[in-house]
């Protein structure tokens, strides 16, 4: 799914994965043919490698284009990179690291 007029949803995607690499954290990016793109993250604290979701790019209805949880929750508009990698360090982030 596409985000006209705010870009394409790979391109956001590796903004945010840029971001998140350079504060230490696992990414890859998923572009399988036929299906939407994600980006995976994972905590990079050994201990605590099960703290780990894709981030996915979609229109919000009404305009707009957002990050996304899988479980269709927003995260931050897809032009704010700073702010959606803040949200997904806070939701994937452990106890321990804080």
């Amino acid at each position: 799914m596409c985000c006209p007029g705010h870009g394409d949803p790979v391109s956001h995607l590796e903004e945010l994965r840029q971001e998140l690499t350079g504060r230490g954290w696992i990414t890859r990016l998923l572009d399988p043919e036929g299906r939407r793109p994600a980006l995976f993250v994972q905590n990079p604290d050994p201990q605590v490698t099960a703290l780990n979701d894709h981030v996915l790019v979609a229109p919000l209805p009404g305009g707009g284009c957002w990050f996304w949880w899988p479980w269709a929750s927003r995260i931050a508009p897809a032009g704010e990179v700073t702010r959606a990698a803040d949200r997904v360090t806070h939701v994937l982030g452990s106890a321990a690291a804080g």
